[in-house]
Formats: C-alpha cells, sequence, structure tokens
C-alpha cells in the first residue's frame, strides 16, 4: 500500500516537471518562430536591395535556427507522449 502510495507521488512530481518543461520549451519555441521571422524580414531585404553576400548570411542563419526548432518540436513532442 505504502509502495503505491510513493508510486503515485513520483508520478505526480514526474508530471509536474514535465508540464514545466513543456512550459519552458513552449516559451523557446515562441522565440526562435520569432527569430525566424525577423531573420528571415532581414533576408528578404538584403536581396532585394542586392545584397547576395549578406542575404545568404541570414538565410544560413535562418537554416540553423529552423534546424533548432525541428529539434525543440521533437522534445515537446516526446514529453507530451511520455508523460500526456
Amino acid at each position: 500500500m505504502l509502495n503505491d502510495h510513493n508510486d503515485t507521488i513520483r508520478d505526480q512530481a514526474d508530471s509536474q516537471q514535465a508540464a514545466q518543461w513543456r512550459e519552458m520549451l513552449d516559451r523557446e519555441i515562441d522565440e526562435v518562430s520569432a527569430a525566424i521571422e525577423a531573420i528571415e524580414k532581414r533576408a528578404l531585404a538584403e536581396h532585394r536591395a542586392g545584397a547576395v553576400d549578406r542575404a545568404r548570411r541570414f538565410d544560413s542563419d535562418s537554416e540553423k535556427l529552423r534546424i533548432e526548432l525541428k529539434e525543440l518540436h521533437r522534445m515537446r513532442r516526446n514529453l507530451t507522449d511520455r508523460f500526456a
């Protein structure tokens, strides 16, 4: 009986911690998404201005952030699958 109670408490604590991690990941996802939008606007402006080298640098930065965003979504999905 005591073991069942301890398991329940542990499961609740794990779920609460997972919820905090999901909140943190959600904030980071929002921040990275906003950064991608800003960088892509800058890249577009540089392309329009004919500054191809600068535009490519922004394109590269955007691609790196997209990879990071994909990983954040993967981590968020894994937490949800495990603790939902």
